[in-house]
């Protein structure tokens, strides 16, 4: 039996959609409180002013990498640990989370050089900052880079409850940060007049304080408690880790890179483009919340389920994730199509950034069911050890399609046409999704059949 506070979560035994209900209300819960981080910075800095907002969208993809690589071995690490918690190996599953501590921690200090001004002025160039905007940039970013190694920290606490079914934990540490959060962004960014810089600094000490719950129920109640040592089996373990957590990294990465790519290609239409390309996409991220959450807890479940030589539960849970993915992203895509314009008002844009806004949301909003089946599938390739699939499908939607198609619809039709690169992106990522995941089914049942 695995706990989520006073509920019971037995992944092997206990029905499917009970089980990933069970697992996918606290993950949405917590990716909302996750989300809710960036989002009080948007709004606050928005009120700032253009040249703020398009410092902070401009930041955007260099976080996103910095999470990206973090959260992907975390992920890994989610991974290989319930796999073999699913084969009753808990001395190997807790060697994968002593391993994962000391990798994660290393690869979060990885942007410490950017701290330099002048060397996140040319970088920040080069992704189409310009004048007023670069210190801005700076001024943001260089918190986000110190409490770099806090996000890693708190990100492989949250793998390593929800390897042991629980996802109440992660979303207590994310609420308790958030709540502070809010409580500091208005003081630290207007009260103490500290500007772009106050977003990130308040977000820093949500994190100090979400890490140092994480570290308190990690010592109080987990089974898994990473230790700060080095083992010389450890490369093996990251070697393992990484077979999943690179192609998850690479794939939220290519995410990052693909950002940076239409923030450059808005660039031409002006720093409005770039703050509404910044505000369409908060909205995105708080309407896939709920799939992501339903992802989240899809993937302990099917390597557990894997680890336990259930085949028939892992194609059910597929099944039933995408059918709720399609229900849910159905209903929300509806919604912000209709009226989009509800959820920019906390924004307080200016009348031609709410005007690409908006067409960015609807544009967007078409694609919303091709998204949520993707998504579905990835965590299928990710729960099952099999991410490079994802990965391939990932780097396709935001390489291969989006950018490419941006640049031409937006050279050659204008603003307006260049939003719809998304659902047309979208549709071509998941048509290599769907082929991948009958191959990837097909070799968890060989795998499984193999060792019976």
């Amino acid at each position: 039996m695995f706990r989520i506070s006073k509920i019971q979560v037995d992944m092997g035994t206990e029905s499917t959609g009970k089980a990933l209900l069970k697992l996918a209300i606290p993950s949405v819960l917590s990716m909302f409180f996750h989300t809710l981080f960036h989002l009080i910075d948007t709004i606050f800095v928005s009120w700032l002013g253009e040249i703020s907002l398009a410092a902070m969208s401009l930041s955007f993809p260099l976080l996103f990498v910095i999470f990206a690589v973090v959260n992907g071995m975390a992920v890994g690490t989610t991974t290989c640990a319930t796999r073999e918690l699913g084969a009753n190996n808990t001395a190997k599953a807790q060697t994968f989370a002593n391993a994962a501590l000391l990798l994660i921690l290393g690869l979060s200090l990885l942007p410490i050089p950017l701290l330099t001004p002048d060397l996140s002025n040319k970088f920040y160039f080069i992704l189409g900052g310009k004048g007023a905007v670069l210190p801005e940039c700076y001024a943001y970013s260089s918190w986000m880079i110190l409490g770099a190694p806090l996000m890693g920290l708190a990100l492989l606490g949250e793998s390593l409850f929800r390897s042991q079914g629980d996802t109440f934990t992660p979303m207590m540490s994310m609420l308790i940060g958030n709540l502070l959060n809010i409580l500091l962004d208005p003081i630290l960014i207007f009260g103490l007049k500290w500007g772009i810089a106050g977003a990130s600094i308040a977000t820093f000490i949500g994190r100090i304080v979400s890490l140092a719950y994480l570290a308190y129920k990690l010592k109080k109640e987990a089974r898994l408690r990473p230790t700060l040592r080095f083992d010389k089996s450890f490369p093996k373990y990251w070697k393992d880790i990484s077979i999943v957590g690179f192609p998850v990294a690479l794939s939220q990465t290519s995410m990052a890179i693909g950002a940076a790519l239409m923030n450059k290609i808005l660039s031409l239409f002006g720093p409005a483009a770039i703050s509404a390309w910044m505000l369409g996409n908060r909205i995105e991220m708080f309407a896939f919340l709920p799939v992501f959450g339903l992802n989240s807890g899809l993937i302990p479940f099917l390597s557990y389920n894997i680890g336990k030589g259930n085949f028939q539960k892992v194609k059910e849970a597929v099944m039933l994730a995408s059918k709720a993915a399609v229900v849910l992203m159905l209903s929300i895509g509806l919604l912000l199509f209709s009226f989009p314009q509800v959820f920019l008002l906390p924004f307080s844009p200016t009348p031609q950034m709410a005007s690409m806004a908006i067409d960015s949301v609807r544009a967007s909003a078409t694609g919303y069911i091709f998204a949520a089946i993707d998504i579905t599938l990835w965590g299928l390739f990710q729960g099952s050890g099999y991410a490079y699939f994802g990965m391939i499908s990932q780097l396709a939607r935001t390489l291969l399609f989006r950018a490419p198609l941006g640049y031409l619809m937006g050279i050659y039709f204008g603003i307006k046409i260049l939003w719809w690169c998304q659902p047309i992106s979208a549709l071509g990522s998941l048509l290599l999704s769907l082929l991948f995941a009958k191959k990837v089914l097909n070799l968890i049942q060989g795998n499984i059949n193999s060792k019976a």
